[in-house]
């Protein structure tokens, strides 16, 4: 039975995720045939796949909380206001032990948005083409300004499309499958509220726009699919707690901190289940 990792995006959400994937890590929990992520997660599985523990955590609290990345000052003034681009450069040239390229068997797919086509595209992680897939994979639209070219094509946050993979992982074949969310169990995507604005930034990118509107209704419908699954797919889910206080742009170190323990937590619970389940 194919195995595979899924990781939701979600931003400084993804600080759940560091810690999951830590525990991971120091549990040497690498039990999958492929990993796939989007834009937070997949910057989080580049750092599990090459089984550098604790380098997500330094990315999001150190690095994500500088006003180089985030600066809405910046974004009045015409700028980015996430600066995807010099996140991820900056940590690499901090950073020796940052995924220069994948150093484990594991295949990591990430998830980027074709801006033409509207379409979730999931090309695998190479040395290559690592820096362009995740700063693409992490272009919020309108946060981030660009949309970073890879080849011919522009592509955005592959969140737009796709936010949690876990559809395309079954689609490859997984049947056993591990999903990490960034949002607690019982949160659902509410509809789309200044359509209009939407329709003024991206109507001239029709499909992109289309795929912006429906972006709720497919965020729900792939949690209906992790409430009611495939009858040959296993789901090992795991969640942040209601204790979970870190948002999308949350800069505070201290809700960081806790978000990350509520991670690490969640996943000693997740393999001490499974530890059971082996028995």
């Amino acid at each position: 039975m194919k195995k595979a990792l899924v990781v939701e995006g979600g931003a400084m959400r993804g600080i759940f995720a560091a810690g999951v994937l830590d525990t991971f890590m120091t549990k040497n929990h690498y039990d999958f045939d492929f990993a796939i992520g989007v834009s937070a997660g997949a910057t989080n599985l580049s750092t599990y796949v090459t089984r550098t523990p604790g380098l997500s955590k330094t990315i999001i609290t150190d690095y994500a909380t500088k006003k180089e990345f985030f600066s809405p000052l910046r974004f009045i003034k015409g700028g980015h206001m996430t600066d995807v681009h010099w996140l991820w450069h900056q940590c690499k040239d901090a950073l020796p032990q940052c995924c220069a390229s994948p150093k484990s068997d594991m295949p990591l797919y990430v998830g980027v948005t074709n801006v033409d086509t509207g379409e979730c595209e999931y090309p695998r992680v190479t040395a290559a083409n690592i820096d362009e897939l995740m700063v693409a994979s992490c272009a919020i639209p309108t946060a981030y300004r660009e949309q970073p070219k890879i080849g011919d094509n522009r592509y955005t946050d592959g969140g737009v499309a796709d936010a949690i993979p876990v559809r395309k992982a079954y689609e490859m074949g997984a049947r056993d499958i591990t999903v990490i969310l960034s949002q607690p169990l019982g949160f659902s995507k509410p509809t789309m509220k200044a359509g209009w604005l939407m329709e003024k930034l991206y109507g001239n990118q029709p499909m992109l726009l289309q795929t912006l509107v429906r972006r709720p209704d497919v965020y729900n419908e792939t949690l209906a699919f992790l409430r009611n699954p495939p009858k040959d797919c296993k789901l090992t889910v795991i969640a942040p707690d209601a204790a979970f206080k870190v948002k999308r742009l949350t800069m505070d170190k201290v809700k960081l901190a806790l978000g990350y323990r509520n991670g690490v937590n969640a996943a000693r619970r997740a393999l001490g289940v499974l530890k059971r389940k082996a028995a």
